[in-house]
């Protein structure tokens, strides 16, 4: 496993070594993404953002951010219920929803938090055949997350 610090986010986390790793300072956004291969051309990955939290409660926020994510993909449905998890201390708000994506099929697992003034917000996702054999890296690379 590699362990991804940084100076410029406010986290670290583990992950695959055959990962790889995009920081986006611009977008305060890090790509944590899974090798492609002939029979895979398609990433899995879990991203990372950043951001503020104008404010807001968690519940609010990931309301906000909900419909965001809404107002951009097609045929998005839920697949669960939003619940809570509380991951290194940390409590996070996640759902799981099914969404296309340049016509593609994908599953993502979305857990948002608030820590001090700023809010993280962490997608996993994956094709919707695919999601499942990729869970579990998803859930380390999840788990291990530590915000500084």
């Amino acid at each position: 496993k590699n362990l991804f610090s940084s100076d410029y986010f406010p986290v670290s986390f583990s992950f695959p070594s055959n990962w790889e790793i995009m920081n986006d300072t611009t977008l305060n956004m890090v790509h944590v993404l899974s090798p492609t291969s002939d029979q895979d051309f398609f990433q899995e990955m879990v991203n990372i953002v950043v951001g503020a939290t104008s404010d807001r409660e968690l519940d609010e926020f990931f309301e906000l951010n909900l419909k965001m994510i809404q107002g951009m993909f097609e045929e998005l449905n839920q697949t669960e219920k939003p619940s809570y998890e509380t991951i290194n201390g940390v409590k996070y708000k996640k759902v799981r929803y099914n969404y296309l994506f340049a016509g593609l099929p994908l599953t993502a697992q979305l857990y948002v938090t608030i820590k001090d003034d700023k809010s993280f917000i962490v997608n996993c996702s994956a094709l919707q055949n695919t999601f499942d054999d990729y869970a579990k890296e998803f859930e380390n690379i999840v788990n291990s997350l530590e915000i500084k």
